[in-house]
């Protein structure tokens, strides 16, 4: 059992580093999320399972912790998590105006979890959205609906900016 899970760590820990790191914007916290996966993973059932359902499980697990993370972000250092949530966002502008932090903060507080980790495996990760749909354990016309929810979401809150 242990080597399966020195194995996995070997493989899918530097991804998942990289992959939260995009997400969060710390290297370090990035780390914390992919250790706090790991542990969660030598926990679970799955230590036996085939590759496709172990990445999965990785992915689905380390996106939701980094949710969390950002959520936690966002009730104590308010400042903070509306830069990263913006470098999130705004792949092409390291600094993003104070109006286009300010729309990030109120659609990470309004959109639902699952419309973030949907719009953050798609989106940041570039996950195609049947590879989403995997992740997540849901088909792919939900997987679908949530990205609208969210597109609709981001579409109201910057109608709203505008106003």
């Amino acid at each position: 059992m242990q080597t399966a899970i020195t194995l996995a760590y070997q493989k899918y820990f530097p991804l998942l580093v990289r992959k939260c790191a995009r997400t969060l914007g710390d290297g370090h916290e990035a780390e914390d999320v992919a250790q706090e996966t790991f542990m969660r993973f030598a926990e679970s059932e799955l230590l036996s399972s085939d590759a496709r359902a172990v990445t999965a499980w990785l992915y689905r697990t380390s996106t939701r912790i980094a949710v969390d993370r950002l959520r936690a972000r966002r009730r104590e250092r308010r400042d903070a998590d509306e830069h990263a949530l913006a470098r999130l966002f705004s792949n092409d502008a390291p600094e993003a105006s104070a109006e286009l932090r300010a729309l990030l903060n109120r659609l990470l507080t309004s959109a639902t979890r699952a419309e973030l980790e949907a719009a953050l495996l798609s989106r940041v990760d570039g996950l195609k959205q049947l590879e989403v749909a995997e992740v997540m354990r849901l088909n792919e016309r939900s997987v679908r609906r949530l990205l609208v929810s969210f597109d609709r979401r981001l579409v109201r809150l910057y109608e709203r900016s505008d106003a």
